[in-house]
Order: C-alpha cells, then structure tokens, then sequence
C-alpha cells in the first residue's frame, strides 16, 4: 500500500474505540474458520470524520460477526488528519472545520486510494486467504461510507469491489460524483408504463450492488444519505435501503435498544441474496 510518512505515531484513544494519526494504511485479516468459510470477503472502512477511526464498533466488531458467518473480513486503516502535538479532538475538529483545504471531501482523497489497494492486495492474495476474487465487497460507516462509496465509483471497472454497503455515510462532495448509467436505453417503440417494459439491459460500467442504511434521526448525514439515494434511484439502479425509524448517526455495532441494532443482520441476508456466499462464474 501507499505509505505516507508521519512525525507521530497511532494512538489508540477512547478506550480502544478510536484511532488517531494513521498515516501508514493497513488491513487486518479476520479469517472464518475453514469449516465455515464460504468464499465471500468483505473490507470494512470505519468512520471518524477523516480525523480519527472508530475501530471497534464500526471496524473489529462486525469483522468478527462477519467471520463468524463465514466470510473473511479485512478491517482497513486508511489514513487521517494528522493530530498536532498537544491538540485535543475537539480543537483538532474546529482546526480541519475552519481550514478550505479540508473541504469538500478532499481529507478523504487519501483513504479512498488506500482502499482501492488494500482491495488490489486482497484480490491478488485472495488464494491465501481462501476467498474468491470476484465476491470481495466493501462496507463503510460514515465517512468510510465515502471510501465504500468512490472505491465502488472508481474509474476502472478492476478497481471496484463487487458490492458495496454504505452505512449513514456516502461522497462527501459538492457536487456529487456524476454516476455512470446502470441500464441501456430501451429500443424505439418500447411502452412508457414501466410494467409493459422488459427488464432493462445493465450498461456497460453500471455500479456493483449497493446496500444502504441509515436513520431516520441522523442530522449530521441523513439529508445528504437520502439525496445520495435519490441520484442513484434516478441513474436507473434500485439499492437495497434500510431507513430505520431511530439510531442516530454512528449507531454501528453499539446496541442501542432499537430496529438500527439489526443492520447487520439485514446486510448479511442482502449479500447471501445477492449471491455472493456462494461460488458463481467470473463475471
């Protein structure tokens, strides 16, 4: 992976929740035992606003869950702001707030190179890690729902997972990423009325499947989630959406008594509907 040198070293914080001042990106495998293992993988991104990584709760917990269920799972450390000696976070957050070059998802340029090699290295290790190649996904919490998401819109369809969840996170820029078409036009003459059409034809460089899910009571990303599925709505691809009534945001793997608890179980089923827990041809 791509290292970028850094006068301080990580520091774990919060109890072993959050990780500060990565700047060498890593992945750590978190492998099912042989008995379960079904071939899928998935990356998992934290989130942290760029500025630090909720390991735990949004990074080794699900890859536990994961692996438990027999996919391989491979817990990314992307790099962040760098802390400055002496900095507390909430001054660290006010110093990236009032500073342009932060803005407009550009903090978050590095993590999402870090993840498109991390995935590159898992694929061309994926004998290794008894995976199949072609049924790696990527999942992300909040701003590493920015990394899930510009991994799946990379330029060149090799670069991309083969599906994609976004959790109450998506591209954090303005404007949004142009999405590329999911389907080809319907020949002359075909109906108006959507239930007279044929099923559409999938375009050449349409998006992996995407799962989505998030809360109703989310005010730091919700507004900009929903719009994020309305664009992908209108590109022509149906997401799977989870909207649950309540859960805040970075509501993660903190059980919290409410519907966004079972996310994860929604997640799973959608991948084993989709195919992906089960060897398939190579696309």
């Amino acid at each position: 992976m791509q290292n970028q040198l850094s006068h301080y070293s990580e520091e774990a914080r919060d109890g072993g929740e959050s990780l500060w001042n990565v700047a060498v990106p890593t992945f750590q495998a978190y492998l099912p035992a042989p008995s379960k293992a079904n071939g899928a993988a998935v990356i998992i991104a934290p989130g942290g606003g760029f500025r630090f990584l909720s390991i735990r709760k949004e990074g080794t917990q699900v890859a536990h869950w994961l692996a438990q269920r027999g996919i391989a799972a491979f817990v990314l450390k992307y790099r962040v702001i760098q802390i400055l000696p002496g900095e507390t976070g909430d001054l660290m957050r006010e110093r990236v707030n009032r500073n342009p070059a932060f803005a407009n998802g550009v903090s978050g340029q590095p993590a999402t190179a870090d993840g498109i090699e991390a995935l590159r290295q898992i694929r061309a290790s994926a004998a290794r890690y008894g995976i199949d190649p072609h049924r790696i996904g990527v999942v992300g919490f909040s701003a590493g729902g920015h990394v899930a998401a510009m991994m799946a819109l990379a330029g060149a369809e090799k670069d991309r997972p083969d599906f994609a969840g976004l959790i109450y996170g998506m591209p954090f820029l303005n404007p949004p990423p142009p999405l590329p078409a999911a389907n080809l036009p319907f020949p002359p003459g075909t109906p108006p009325e959507p239930w007279l059409q044929a099923r559409p034809t999938p375009a050449p460089g349409a998006l992996p499947p995407l799962f989505m899910a998030g809360a109703q009571d989310d005010m730091i990303a919700g507004a900009g989630f929903r719009q994020f599925y309305e664009a992908l709505y209108g590109a022509g691809y149906r997401p799977e959406l989870h909207m649950f009534h309540r859960g805040n945001h970075g509501f993660g793997m903190k059980p919290q008594g409410s519907s966004s608890d079972r996310w994860i179980d929604e997640f799973h089923w959608w991948i084993e509907s989709e195919g992906f827990t089960k060897s398939r041809p190579r696309r």
